[in-house]
């Protein structure tokens, strides 16, 4: 495959962007990402791709190179080393970490992010959200709906974005994020040269969310949020692919990493969160509460998936619970959960956990 690369005039204040992307065998998706990127107006010799790659046996490490990126092969490594290994070969003044199956909305996604950046050097990160589109997945469609495509748990379990709004600007708003209330977004387009002042640039390791509260601890608490700019990210492809993807991040990553992951969706050392779980378990359970949700989201976006809501309110929250119920350290922390319920809390694991 050969694509040609159209080299865009030199523009005022045009930064180098690094576009980081993880690969496992998945080139259908990341050929749609690379030609999201490139359909960008923005100067196409200031962009940088770096591709790491987990060991793809399809074509994916051809399909990468055909679009001009620097492809770096680990097979060995996690998501979050290879993240790190990323972060250490960028060249660029601005750095932005997606996944294979995302795509950049319009051709002008890059001047937007960069706009509030450019305009106020106290930010260290920018950020968008995500938006349904209709050939997309029904399930991924209902995800959508929400700006960071959290599910209904997740949603229950995170703090809205609007606490974190200090200014609305004109194309994008201000937001100042404080430990303890920090949204679910982990797609962040990064400040190379704070970043880089922060811990987060010595670690081997590197997680979305935790390199937020990094920042955070290290002074750098404005993000910018832009949701014109938006994204498409193809994040499942049926309910059971989603059910499969909440189990396998449970166990391959929160629960044996819960010790050292910074971000919290749940304490469960605090009594009043613990209750408030229970109850939504119950909630999800009942299925017509869910349904009512949905039917009246149904009628404010017009898109039948969102009358999936009790649905993929019931499954997601009980597979997870599930996940929980069958592994060591999920027990334990079940075990803490309802210590902490009948008033004899002890020291407690990080209660983490997320998508």
């Amino acid at each position: 495959m050969h694509v040609k690369i159209p080299i865009m005039p030199k523009t005022v204040q045009s930064p180098r962007v690094s576009i980081i992307i993880l690969t496992l065998n998945e080139a259908g998706y990341l050929e749609k990402c690379l030609k999201s990127v490139r359909r960008q107006t923005y100067p196409q010799n200031k962009i940088e791709i770096v591709v790491v790659d987990n060991g793809s046996i399809d074509n994916s490490v051809e399909v990468a190179r055909s679009f001009g990126a620097r492809v770096f092969i680990n097979k060995e490594g996690d998501v979050y080393e290879n993240w790190a290994i990323a972060l250490h070969k960028i060249t660029g003044d601005f750095v932005y970490m997606i996944d294979q199956d995302i795509e950049l909305r319009g051709k002008n996604f890059l001047q937007k992010m960069l706009k509030p950046l450019i305009g106020d050097r106290r930010i260290i990160a920018a950020f968008t959200r995500k938006y349904a589109r209709y050939d997309q997945a029904w399930v991924t469609r209902f995800l959508s709906y929400h700006p960071a495509q959290c599910d209904p748990l997740y949603e229950f379990l995170t703090p809205p974005l609007k606490k974190s709004f200090v200014k609305e600007m004109n194309d994008y708003t201000l937001c100042r994020f404080k430990l303890g209330i920090v949204p679910p977004f982990g797609r962040m387009f990064y400040r190379v040269k704070y970043l880089k002042k922060t811990p987060n640039w010595k670690l081997n390791k590197v997680s979305d969310h935790d390199l937020i509260i990094k920042c955070i601890k290290s002074g750098y608490n404005l993000f910018a949020y832009v949701p014109k700019a938006g994204l498409y990210h193809h994040h499942a492809r049926s309910l059971r692919h989603l059910l499969f993807k909440r189990v396998r991040n449970l166990r391959m990553h929160y629960l044996p990493e819960n010790e050292t992951i910074e971000y919290r969706w749940l304490d469960i050392n605090d009594r009043k969160k613990i209750i408030r779980l229970l109850a939504w378990v119950i909630y999800a359970n009942l299925f017509f509460p869910a349904f009512a949700r949905g039917l009246i989201r149904f009628f404010k976006y017009k898109d039948w998936a969102l009358l999936m809501e009790p649905i993929v309110t019931m499954t997601t929250t009980d597979v997870i619970l599930w996940g929980f119920i069958s592994d060591g350290v999920g027990r334990n922390m079940l075990k803490q959960s309802l210590k902490t319920l009948i008033g004899k809390p002890g020291k407690a694991a990080n209660g983490t956990f997320g998508q």
